[in-house]
């Protein structure tokens, strides 16, 4: 009996692929001083992480009681264009290990919560459009943002694989919920430098991309496609 096809990859874009949060969060830390909030970096970080640009603007106008100008959205996507271009790097190791995956032959989809264009120009400036082509999610192009499971299934059907076939790769243990809760396997990247997350669950912790392939091959073999 022949194998089954290898499991469909489902990745994050922001913090799972390219390493991108630290510089977005010091972008917006910026641009909001010149609008009078004031906000450190961590706590830009903390307030706007996993926001789309609409949850991001919301929250904004529920602090400064102001609805942003598009003044303000059109330097905000300036502004971290600028940087990113200048500075953003891919996550450590996760090059090899998407060489390793497509040499596996795993189809390999982003689905992320950034808006299309940023994603894209992400993935151009770290090096790693070429393992995805066209196969770029955004929760722009479903009915809802995650943590719903909308943007995951619509990355499962664009590799041809049911939702029990693909993995998906987060660095939110509530995007790697969502995505368990729609029979995927999960996968919660969280860096060695921070704390273990805590109620994962059936969802495996991963410290560092290097350990990517083996994860995946693992359960490619529980999957019976080893």
């Amino acid at each position: 009996m022949g194998a089954a096809s290898p499991l469909g990859l489902i990745l994050d874009c922001d913090g799972v692929l390219v390493d991108s949060e630290g510089l977005a969060s010091r972008v917006e830390a910026e641009v909001l001083r010149e609008i009078g909030l004031n906000l450190s970096v961590d706590e830009a970080h903390e307030l706007f992480l996993g926001k789309t640009v609409a949850g991001v603007l919301e929250t904004i106008e529920q602090r400064t009681g102001t609805a942003p100008t598009p003044g303000f959205t059109y330097n905000w996507a300036f502004a971290t264009a600028h940087v990113f271009m200048r500075e953003l790097r891919p996550v450590p190791y996760v090059r090899s290990a998407l060489e390793e995956l497509n040499r596996r032959g795993h189809p390999m989809t982003v689905a992320s919560q950034s808006p299309l264009a940023r994603v894209r120009m992400s993935l151009e400036v770290a090096g790693l459009a070429e393992f995805f082509g066209d196969r770029v999610c955004v929760t722009s192009m479903v009915a809802r943002p995650k943590p719903a499971p909308d943007v995951y299934l619509l990355a499962a059907r664009r590799m041809e694989r049911a939702p029990s076939a693909c993995v998906v790769v987060e660095d939110s243990p509530a995007g790697a919920a969502a995505a368990f809760a729609a029979g995927m396997h999960g996968i919660l990247y969280a860096p060695a430098d921070h704390a273990a997350p805590s109620g994962a669950g059936n969802i495996r912790v991963m410290r560092s991309m290097d350990e990517l392939p083996g994860l995946i091959a693992a359960m490619d073999l529980e999957a019976g496609a080893g």
